[in-house]
Formats: C-alpha cells, structure tokens, sequence
C-alpha cells in the first residue's frame, strides 16, 4: 500500500539505507522482468528521442551507482583514481559522454555479463555503506533516488511502446470536488527543508513572498481535458500561443483518457492553452509548493500525476552543482518545472520541494495539471 503523500524521506541509518538499495534493485528487477526479449537488443529496440535502449538503461543503473556510491570523490570527480570493476563500464554506461542516439548502436556484451556487473556493484555499494564515511553516504542515497527515477522513465517508456505497466503500478481515481483552495499566501524558502537528503536544485533555498491565490483542490480531470478537446475551441490560435501551435501541428495522435482520473501524458503547452479556455492559469512552482507545504487537504490530493507549473526550471541564487553535476545545471533555462509525483514515483521523491523538470512539448510523461483562478 502506497505511503501518505510526503511522509516518506530517504533512509538516514546505515542499516536501512542497505537495506532500500536491495529492495529497490528487486522491484527494479521485477519491472523489467516481463519484457520481450528482442526489446533486451539495443539493435532491435525502437529508436525514439525519449526513451533509452532497456538493456543500456537497466546497465546504466549499476554504472552510476559504483561512479557515484564508490569512485567519486571531492578531490577526483572524474573517477580516475579507482577503475571500474568491469574495463568498458565508463565508455558505454556514462550518460554524460554518450550520444542518446549511439546508445542503440555501440557494441554490447552478452545481458548476462552486464547482469553480473550490475549485480556486483550493488553488493559492493551495499558492503561500502557500511563502513565508509559518514559524508559518502549521500552518495549511496543519490544511488538509490536514481535507480527511482529510472525505474519510472522504463515505465514511461512501457507506455510509449504500449505495453501494459506491472500490476504494482496502479492508478487511483479522483475523489475530491473540482473545488479551489484559497490560500493567504506569505513568505516561503523555497525548496528549503529538513529533509536527510536534498538535490542541488532545492539549495540553498530561495526566500519568496506568495500573494494571496485560489487553486483547485483536485488534478484536472480525464473528462474536463476530454470535453476542451473535442469543443470547437480546441485549435483556436489565441489560446495557444506561436510556441503553442508549432507543437499542436507536429501532433499526430494523442493519448486516450481514463474517465474519473486525473488527466494524464498533457503537455505544457496543452495544460497552458486548457487554462486560458477556462479563464484560468497554472500555478507557478512557489504557489504550488505553498500549497504542499501549508493544507494537509492540498496533500492529500498529490501523488495521481506530475503537475505542470508555470515556472521556468533555473536555479536558485546561490547555486552550486552537487556530486552529480550534471544533474540540474545543464537543463536551467530550457525546461519547465513539474511538482508532485506520478502513480509510477517512488513515496521517497514525493514531497513538496522536489522539482521535475522536462522540456514543455513532452507528454511521455505520467504528467498532468491543475488549475488557479485569475484576480
């Protein structure tokens, strides 16, 4: 059963941070463990722009945790001090330095082989939590909340393929009124917490000033999303923008709709151009994390989708990268933040201060939005 929303941080103790990267690997496991074994050859897998070859993706995980949980270090951020314990692992596994597009095409070894590597970096991530210093440990969390959010983008890309989701990851209906929240707004450190582990985008924290603001208590709905695309409305330009209609005309199908969930796989521009058909707006990343963070009742509402904002994704003043630089400072400037976890996100990445972050044509995504009234 799924945890209440936000009451979930990652492990602090040793013990249960090991004891999460072997649950997590087992359940990572299992999500893959239904899929067709041609989907295994990167040769043979359906290229596409917004997903990753399973067998590179799946190898990708137990490379960064042994660059990150073992080889990193402050005074070697290249990892070149210690070598991998399988020679090729940096040339084909690192993200930062392999074309998306060559990742279908490099020279694998046998699955079984990347298996074992896999396997074998975690048994030593896990032997390493043990005993390693205290301040190396948030590099095993950032191992663990990694391996979450690869485990949801494979379920992503289930649904881009159409192939059914594990029985694990069901959806659950709405239940609260299209009702708004009024909020009286005040001050908010924005992305400040006190959580065991923070990203780079949430620090230092950015101290705002929230003016009053009404926002729904619930998603947008599958039926209310339904009813603006098959209204008259729907391609009229004014509601879309010239950024807008160039992504409308590159659409050639859109995804079905569950009555009485949350809409779902919407992009911004289609979330943006839904609320000026309704006299209404997204709210921005600061309203949105208020709302977490101040109405039990808004909380209680989370967790069914990704929701849009309208803020663009940029760093706070005072920015440093972490570890994993790559992380948040490449995206800055490009991407649009997205709050509160899908169906399909790990209860340890659901709370009010993670920001998401996507491009904001993409609707691969378990994504959706929410709505607040203009002054």
């Amino acid at each position: 059963m799924r945890a209440m929303w936000g009451t979930v941080d990652v492990p602090i103790s040793r013990a249960a941070l090991r004891d999460a990267l072997v649950e997590r690997r087992a359940t990572t496991l299992a999500v893959y463990a239904d899929l067709p074994e041609s989907y295994w050859l990167p040769a043979t897998f359906p290229y596409a722009e917004i997903v990753n070859p399973p067998l590179w993706e799946m190898a990708h995980i137990g490379w960064f945790a042994e660059f990150f949980g073992l080889r990193w270090q402050p005074h070697d951020v290249t990892g070149s001090l210690t070598a991998s314990i399988w020679g090729g692992a940096d040339a084909l596994l690192d993200s930062r330095i392999i074309p998306h597009r060559e990742r279908w095409t490099r020279n694998y070894p046998p699955k079984s082989q990347l298996f074992d590597y896999l396997a074998e970096t975690l048994e030593r991530l896990i032997d390493n939590v043990a005993s390693c210093p205290e301040a190396q440990l948030d590099r095993a969390r950032l191992a663990l909340l990694h391996e979450d959010m690869h485990v949801e983008a494979f379920l992503m890309t289930l649904c881009t393929l159409n192939l059914p989701l594990p029985s694990a990851y069901s959806r659950s209906p709405l239940t609260q009124a299209a009702d708004d929240i009024s909020f009286e707004g005040g001050k908010l450190s924005l992305g400040d917490s006190d959580r065991t582990f923070r990203f780079d985008n949430e620090m230092p924290g950015k101290p705002v000033t929230v003016a009053p603001f009404s926002m729904m208590a619930r998603p947008v709905s599958a039926e209310e999303l339904v009813a603006f695309r098959e209204s008259a409305d729907y391609r009229d330009a004014g509601l879309w923008g010239d950024d807008g209609r160039a992504w409308l005309a590159q659409q050639t199908a859109v995804r079905d709709q569950a009555d009485g969930y949350a809409a779902m796989h919407v992009s911004w521009y289609e979330a943006r151009a839904y609320c000026r058909w309704r006299q209404r707006r997204l709210p921005t990343e600061a309203e949105w994390e208020f709302a977490a963070r101040h109405s039990v009742a808004f909380r209680q509402s989370c967790g069914h989708i990704w929701e849009w904002t309208n803020s663009p994704f940029e760093p706070f003043p005072g920015f440093a990268p972490g570890a994993y630089a790559d992380y948040s400072a490449p995206w800055f400037g490009n991407h649009t933040v997205l709050r509160g976890g899908s169906f399909a996100t790990a209860d340890r990445l659901c709370y009010p201060q993670y920001r998401n972050f996507y491009t904001p044509g993409r609707s691969d995504m378990f994504c959706g939005f929410r709505t607040c009234a203009i002054d």
